[in-house]
């Protein structure tokens, strides 16, 4: 680093009506950052179509500090492409991910930047203690045990989007293309010398989550046609099992009870079990490569990720 020239720290927080949180965003993190005085700082709120008057608000914030900067969608895109546009568009030294419900505290930044100096090309946090509901806490186990063991990635349990990443990561976000991005699974796979980064996650601040069971739902196949190697090979696998199965069972029971007219109609409806059991198993994973497909063809397209409407200092 040249002498006199401070490192930058790139704050990027996604917002999506997030209006009644924005004051204590900006003051809490304002306030972290003012502590680690080594560095400059700015504070860049990405908003994705907000219509709760969060623009408003962050637009005072923008007119009442230099170090606050803000860019406007022209419309809502989704959680996922907006953290990943967060990313790509930092212009730090380092970027750090901060969601605008406060549940992932700005007080951490100070480890992760500790991680970062440290030699860290990416710190990730991991909630290890949380204080939503209990069974969505339980659910987000099985969704990164799912990922892991049957979709062959490499997630590590209850980690967060709350990271930190080096200007040599994010220059490999800003040249890359990614229609349907899966930010943790590109961070596994490209980031070097990760370190974790343990912390208490804290119940949303205000307002309500924005994500219901059709956003969970995306965000999973996201991650899972984006970042899952194996699993079409595994699909086959498993229904080549299935269908050896089913043929076994057949000429153990079926035939034999069949040709002696023993219990028709129970090795009947036993195999027409087998026979919907195949069809159900077809049906999902006909559903995932169709997912896969369709990820295919909006990767092949030329549209841009998103696209902006305004900029404020930025």
């Amino acid at each position: 680093m040249t002498e006199g020239i401070k490192k930058r720290i790139t704050v990027s927080v996604p917002v999506y009506n997030e209006r009644a949180s924005l004051d204590e965003v900006y003051s809490r993190t304002t306030e972290v950052l003012r502590g680690l005085e080594k560095y400059d700082y700015e504070i860049v709120f990405f908003d994705d179509g907000s219509t709760d008057g969060s623009r408003e608000k962050i637009a005072e914030l923008a007119a009442a500090d230099a170090h606050v900067k803000a860019v406007f969608y022209s419309r809502n895109f989704g959680y996922s492409k907006n953290i990943f546009y967060c990313m790509q568009q930092a212009k730090g030294d380092c970027a750090i991910l901060l969601h605008a419900d406060l549940q992932n505290p700005p007080e951490v930044i100070p480890e992760l930047v500790t991680a970062w100096e440290n030699g860290s090309g990416a710190v990730i946090g991991i909630k290890n203690k949380s204080r939503e509901n209990a069974f969505m806490y339980f659910l987000r186990g099985v969704f990164y045990w799912l990922m892991n063991a049957v979709f062959s990635m490499n997630l590590v349990p209850h980690a967060t989007d709350f990271e930190l990443l080096d200007r040599a990561l994010l220059d490999v976000l800003k040249t890359s293309c990614f229609k349907a991005p899966f930010l943790r699974g590109i961070v596994a796979e490209y980031g070097a010398n990760i370190e974790y980064v343990y912390y208490t996650q804290d119940r949303r601040r205000a307002g309500k989550s924005k994500f219901n069971l059709s956003k969970y739902y995306d965000f999973a196949i996201w991650g899972i046609v984006s970042s899952s190697k194996k699993l079409p090979r595994r699909m086959l696998c498993v229904g080549l099992v299935c269908m050896l199965l089913t043929i076994l069972e057949s000429l153990i029971h079926f035939l034999p009870q069949a040709l002696s007219g023993a219990a028709v109609n129970a090795v009947l409806g036993l195999y027409a079990r087998a026979c919907f059991f195949m069809l159900s198993l077809f049906l999902c994973f006909s559903a995932i490569l169709g997912e896969f497909l369709i990820a295919a063809v909006s990767a092949s397209d030329e549209k841009p990720l998103v696209t902006e409407e305004k900029r404020i200092g930025y």
